[in-house]
């Protein structure tokens, strides 16, 4: 396999100078936004303006409050979304060749491969809630994840024997991938080894798409991107964003409550929606990297509200991995406010929250939660399958 130095120059140069040209695009449209809002529309009534789009695989969606007829405000918002998203996609997308991601995973060499500031941001994050979770949560997972039929090089319905398992086990390790001191380069010890950011990226696009409709002025919005949600502010009656919460039914689309969400991010993640049945055994998407294997299916789903869409994308899926038990300890360890859905014999759902989830239902805030081992990985500015925004 030929080592990147051999496929294409280093990244450092283009990544710096991508980052300078999204900077300078997002003071733009901050000076364009506030311009358009304080002397165009200064008397005009406060409205809701809805607006959508692809990203990522996914879809993404947003509300944002603007004065009524604001339309040159509505574009200046859609933009900065746009923007934010197409440069987290251009990094950590598996599906572009040319991603950053991609470049890593072709290399074969365990020498320092310079990335991006958003790229280290993201895996050093990701590092974070693996440790706290025990290697519940693990960015390396793809090929255990592949070898149970999953993925975009997964065969659908493939069961993995114990050969094959081992196989992909040592291509897996989150202790294997590490970010240099000064965040310019990653380095992994086994050349073999990959990363894929799926478990995270759309939760760290939902941030930066927030922090591009913050810049430009908007004090009132909620952004989803395939479910995981981030809002602040109020609607312009005064009442709270609701989030819709599916139920955990692997046959219907139906959301099982909302909950409101003035400042902060939800995510969820589950069994229910990606499986196979073979031989009478029914397997999920989630693989457990400890033992190599998808986790029990049970019908559940989980769902972690957190200041930062990041940190709730990442550990929705290492909770799923750990299951309620082990997960409601970790989360009450960890000071997260987690609710997951189990599903009873009789088909009825059982709620269970850790004690932090019933003081974010009281409020709709989560802006001062950080976990304990990832509060360092937490920036200073700040589904799930989430059914949707109201």
């Amino acid at each position: 396999m030929a080592t990147e130095a051999s496929e294409t120059p280093s990244p450092g140069r283009g990544s710096a100078l991508r980052t300078v040209a999204a900077i300078a695009a997002v003071a733009a449209l901050f000076l364009l936004g506030s311009v358009l809002s304080r002397t165009l529309y200064p008397d005009r009534a406060p409205v809701v303006a809805e607006l959508s789009g692809e990203t990522m695989g996914t879809t993404w969606s947003a509300r944002v409050v603007v004065p009524d007829g604001a339309r040159s405000l509505v574009q200046v918002a859609r933009d900065s979304i746009e923007q934010a998203l197409n440069r987290v996609n251009h990094s950590m997308s598996n599906w572009d060749p040319e991603s950053e991601v991609s470049r890593f995973n072709r290399r074969d060499s365990t020498e320092p491969f310079e990335v991006s500031p958003d790229f280290a941001e993201v895996v050093r994050r990701a590092q974070a809630v693996s440790r706290a979770t025990g290697g519940a949560f693990d960015i390396t997972v793809a090929p255990l994840v592949s070898a149970w039929g999953f993925g975009a090089d997964g065969t659908p319905g493939q069961v993995a024997d114990s050969g094959i398992i081992e196989i992909a086990r040592a291509r897996v390790g989150y202790e294997q991938l590490h970010v240099t001191d000064d965040e310019s380069a990653l380095i992994k010890d086994d050349g073999r080894l990959t990363v894929d950011l799926s478990a995270i990226a759309k939760g760290f696009g939902v941030d930066r798409a927030a922090e591009g409709l913050n810049a430009v002025g908007l004090a009132a919005w909620a952004i989803e991107v395939g479910g995981e949600v981030r809002a602040r502010g109020r609607k312009p009656d005064g009442s709270s964003w609701q989030v819709g919460i599916e139920a955990p039914d692997p046959e219907v689309r139906r959301i099982h409550r909302s909950v409101s969400l003035n400042d902060g991010a939800i995510a969820t993640s589950g069994d229910y929606r990606n499986w196979y049945d073979s031989g009478g055994e029914r397997y999920a998407h989630i693989v457990d990297p400890r033992s190599g294997r998808p986790v029990p299916w049970i019908g559940f789903s989980v769902t972690v509200a957190h200041s930062s869409a990041t940190i709730a994308d990442a550990w929705a899926t290492g909770l799923s991995v750990l299951g309620p038990e082990a997960g409601l300890a970790i989360a009450d360890r960890e000071g997260l406010a987690v609710l997951y859905l189990t599903t009873d014999a009789d088909g009825s759902y059982r709620e269970r929250g850790s004690e932090r989830w019933s003081e974010f239902e009281s409020s709709g805030l989560v802006a001062g939660n950080a976990s304990t081992a990832a509060r360092a990985a937490i920036p200073s500015t700040i589904g799930t399958t989430a059914a949707g925004i109201s």
